[in-house]
């Protein structure tokens, strides 16, 4: 790409509403005078005082300086724990860490969201209509389509043993019915299983619905 088409770059207040790094910060870390404040962190391309414009490599340097300030370093701490040398590919795998560790974090408030979640409609709708609460928050969680092929596997793998404890009683019929659909059922179908069952929160909804051992016996069937 010729300089001349190189987009002109973002604003010091345009950079502060884009990752919410307070504009004093952002100064100093591009500022070099540590007499005056400077920790001299990064020095964007375009420096001209009063005129600077920021990159895209300024934006991310910068968002990183502020999770680490966040994080409870000091601005010239920083500038002493950071390369901002290193090159575009350094920066990438600083960012993919930063990616990495906060979906970890996502995963386990997205496990005790849904927890909650099946927990609530399972006692506000009463013993009696708990079954039908969990099984309409499957649906939205999941689809009707996949909810009943959970249902038709529950049915083929359910205990013969007349009186047996579960939600899904067996039946001669259903379990030769379910047999044929899971012997012809693709590997995608099968993929699209497993990634449910991989759901944060999917072995305590699909307990609350099917009764204890239900997750257990999906995950052996799905994963063996």
């Amino acid at each position: 790409m010729d300089h001349a088409d190189q987009p002109p770059g973002w604003q010091i207040s345009q950079v502060v509403e884009l990752i919410d790094m307070p504009r004093r910060d952002i100064t100093r870390s591009c500022y070099a005078d540590r007499k005056r404040g400077g920790a001299g962190i990064l020095q964007p391309l375009d420096g001209s005082w009063g005129r600077r414009n920021y990159s895209v490599e300024d934006i991310a340097w910068l968002y990183l300086v502020k999770l680490q300030h966040e994080a409870g370093y000091s601005l010239p701490e920083i500038a002493q724990r950071m390369d901002t040398s290193v090159g575009v590919d350094q920066l990438c795998a600083h960012l993919d860490t930063v990616a990495n560790r906060a979906a970890e974090g996502l995963d386990e408030l997205r496990l005790k969201v849904e927890r909650a979640r099946a927990l609530r409609c399972a006692l506000g709708a009463g013993s009696a209509g708990a079954h039908e609460a969990i099984e309409r928050y499957l649906q939205d969680r999941l689809g009707a389509s996949a909810v009943e092929e959970l249902r038709r596997m529950l049915e083929r793998l359910a205990p013969a043993e007349p009186g047996a404890d579960t939600t899904f009683p067996a039946s001669t019929h259903n379990a030769s019915a379910c047999e044929k659909v899971a012997l012809n059922q693709g590997a995608s179908d099968r993929a699209r299983i497993r990634r449910i069952l991989d759901e944060p929160g999917m072995d305590l909804a699909i307990e609350l619905w099917a009764g204890p051992g239900a997750f257990d016996q999906l995950v052996k069937e799905y994963f063996k």
